[in-house]
């Protein structure tokens, strides 16, 4: 199975979104966050790691997301009830195909 693939599962409640990769994108156990980031909220994306911490933030900024809980492989968004999913959906990807890449790349150290 290609690891960069993202499952988009759709949850009864219409406001409601997983994303779900087969890449760990948080070592943490399950954490919610909203908007605003509150000074709580920030002390924790410290334990999401870098990767995580980063997404948290990315996806808060989206226009239309109001709010996301995140484990090792799945991200839930809920979005604001006046926008759609079509506004949204194909940021929150990008985010996280873009994430996916930065964890990736190794650092190569060579000598003179």
């Amino acid at each position: 199975m290609d690891p960069h693939k993202i499952v988009i599962y759709h949850h009864p409640n219409p406001e409601l979104r997983s994303f779900l990769t087969m890449i760990e994108i948080s070592t943490h156990r399950v954490e919610h966050f909203k908007k605003p980031l509150s000074s709580e909220s920030k002390d924790v994306l410290k334990k999401l790691g870098v990767i995580g911490a980063g997404i948290v933030k990315d996806v808060l900024n989206t226009p239309g997301i109001k709010e996301l809980h995140i484990k090792p492989k799945e991200l839930i968004v809920k979005k604001e009830a006046d926008c759609t999913w079509e506004e949204i959906e194909g940021k929150v990807i990008k985010i996280l195909n873009h994430s996916f890449r930065r964890k990736e790349i190794r650092v190569v150290h060579t000598k003179n």
